[in-house]
């Protein structure tokens, strides 16, 4: 019985596999590194995103041409439309969670966390090169200067970011998008209203600012941890 069973588990056992490594490494399958797996993240990106920037950017200079010089239209009118950028924003980042994604791309190779770092880099990096802009382009025309026009350009943005970011960490689906969309309507409705005391509120904005930038680099990780679940952690 003994010899039957060792002679069926030989018969059963595989050989082992000859140049099994020159064999896969041969196998022909797609290599995307990460300067290609960026770029797809950037084509990935809606363009309503792209668009608004550039809107933003166009009303600046529309707003800097009709203005008299020294005015300060400029600047309140980027003040007033940078946090619906910022809400976009948010809402890109959070887009695997919206459409229900999150688990099946923390499976892949680029994972959760690759992918949302992926798009805060694209995002990030083209959103403050429009606000770098915008506030050179309004500051070196208004009487405020592009130190204190960017203050007043960036600190919405950043608070917006911020708030987004904590909203969707907590909220999942269309009712993160819908809350999202409020604050960023609540913060231009807010700048718009207070604008005019600009110069005496410059304390006011820094503080948005900070508490803006810590809101982000706070929330940013829960955006990965939705439902308790670590995808940073397990991947």
């Amino acid at each position: 019985m003994r010899k039957m069973k060792k002679a069926v588990i030989a018969a059963c056992t595989p050989p082992s596999p000859a140049d099994r490594e020159r064999f896969l490494a041969a196998l022909p399958y797609p290599r995307l590194g990460w300067a290609g797996f960026l770029l797809a993240q950037a084509g990935y990106i809606r363009k309503r995103v792209w668009l608004s920037a550039a809107a933003i950017l166009l009303a600046g200079t529309g707003a800097i041409r009709l203005s008299p010089a020294g005015g300060m239209a400029p600047v309140w009118l980027l003040s007033t439309l940078i946090p619906q950028l910022a809400m976009l924003t948010a809402a890109e980042i959070s887009r695997s969670d919206v459409f229900g994604m999150a688990e099946v791309e923390s499976a892949c190779r680029f994972n959760l966390p690759c992918l949302t770092g992926a798009r805060l880099l694209v995002l990030g990096g083209g959103s403050f090169a429009a606000i770098a802009a915008a506030s050179v382009l309004s500051g070196s025309f208004a009487s405020c200067g592009i130190a204190r026009a960017a203050l007043y350009i960036l600190a919405p943005y950043l608070a917006v970011n911020g708030i987004s970011l904590a909203i969707f960490s907590r909220f999942s689906g269309q009712e993160g998008s819908y809350l999202s969309a409020a604050a960023a309507l609540g913060v231009s409705l807010l700048g718009a209203t207070c604008f005019g005391y600009a110069q005496a509120l410059c304390r006011l904005y820094l503080i948005a600012l900070l508490l803006g930038a810590l809101l982000g680099a706070y929330y940013i990780p829960h955006i990965w941890t939705r439902k308790g679940i670590s995808y940073a952690a397990e991947h």
